[in-house]
């Protein structure tokens, strides 16, 4: 009971991360659309972007392996 206490805990962890991970994609995505749309150069701003899209599907995988147990009923 415990584990799943902790787990219960990590995952609701894992969702804030997943949160603020998706608000600084949305900026990154209105920085780059803001730039582009000036005509300014948007390679850094686009290449900062890939990167969270790179952990922001991290953060996605790391809460569906923290749910996954959680779907379980308990023993």
């Amino acid at each position: 009971m415990a584990r799943r206490i902790t787990l219960k805990q990590h995952l609701e962890d894992a969702e804030l991360r997943l949160q603020r991970a998706q608000r600084r994609l949305d900026r990154q995505r209105e920085a780059v659309a803001m730039l582009e749309q000036a005509d300014r150069d948007s390679a850094k701003a686009k290449r900062y972007l890939r990167i969270l899209e790179k952990a922001f599907a991290i953060h996605v995988e790391d809460r569906e392996r923290l749910a996954k147990p959680l779907a379980r009923p308990p023993r």
